[in-house]
């Protein structure tokens, strides 16, 4: 089974190819990465995923379920590895119920990232981003600069404030290794990073997501919402294609204050 998601490609290059055996995840997630325009095919299952690529089709990245009838994902990205390297897409599993064992098969198969469902949009976008580079780099495709060059190059600032929000994640799982988590609790100051992290990249989202990825209970992420949209922070929006959503984001306030933050703390960082 297969369904275009996005704008309709003919057979050839793709960013992304979705695998999964509920249709209700494979709309979510095709839905989240068209958003964010890449481009992307689906497929419900192992075998309809290789018969697309048997078609001609040739994703950068593949997104597949770990846990399908039949051809499981692992199974799935055993058939993937085969492929010669100049084709064969990087890899992203996808699992409510990932175990250790899982995780270590996923490795061993070159796997780029697990993800746990319920997916969070924001998330998945930058994993698969990160595999699309990752993909350039092992292809040979992104080139760096000369040495020389890059002494003399001072990061852009998108990408300096990209790399002080990698370093602040960065900080804040050393910080969970060390701490209880709900000494930690209110989610404010997460929920600003991932609406500046969706910022970067272009893409939209939503309440429900946002408040999923805070750690927190909804009622919580909904009332900690409310405080931050009163200091004029962000912004909640009705999606004008799906009126049953709502979109939130940085006002431009929130977006101001966010970025001086991270220019303020790359220039300590210099000190």
């Amino acid at each position: 089974m297969s369904k275009p998601a996005g704008e309709a490609r003919s057979v050839g290059p793709i960013d992304v190819l979705v695998v999964d055996d509920d249709s209700a995840i494979l709309d979510e997630l095709t839905d989240a990465l068209s958003r964010a325009r890449l481009t992307c095919h689906a497929a419900g299952d192992g075998w309809g995923a290789l018969k697309l690529l048997a078609d001609g089709w040739r994703p950068a990245v593949v997104v597949s379920d770990l846990h399908m009838p039949e051809l499981n994902g692992l199974e799935f990205a055993g058939h993937i590895n085969a492929l010669p390297d100049r084709q064969r897409p990087e890899i992203i599993f996808v699992s409510v119920d990932a175990g250790f064992d899982d995780a270590v098969q996923a490795i061993r198969l070159g796997a780029r990232d697990l993800l746990t469902k319920p997916i969070d949009g924001p998330r998945l976008i930058r994993a698969v981003k990160s595999a699309l580079l990752g993909r350039q780099v092992r292809r040979g495709e992104a080139p760096a600069a000369p040495a020389e060059e890059k002494k003399k190059e001072e990061p852009n600032p998108p990408q300096r404030r990209r790399a002080t929000l990698d370093d602040l994640r960065a900080v804040r799982k050393v910080r969970d290794r060390h701490f209880p988590t709900e000494l930690f609790s209110d989610p404010c100051w997460e929920m600003l990073l991932d609406l500046y992290d969706a910022q970067l990249d272009e893409a939209e989202v939503t309440v429900s997501s946002l408040g999923a990825a805070s750690g927190v209970p909804l009622t919580t992420a909904l009332r900690r919402m409310d405080v931050l949209q009163k200091h004029g922070f962000i912004e909640r929006l009705v999606d004008p294609d799906d009126r049953r959503r709502t979109i939130v984001r940085l006002s431009a306030t929130g977006l101001a204050a966010v970025e001086k933050f991270f220019d303020s703390y790359a220039q300590r960082l210099k000190r």
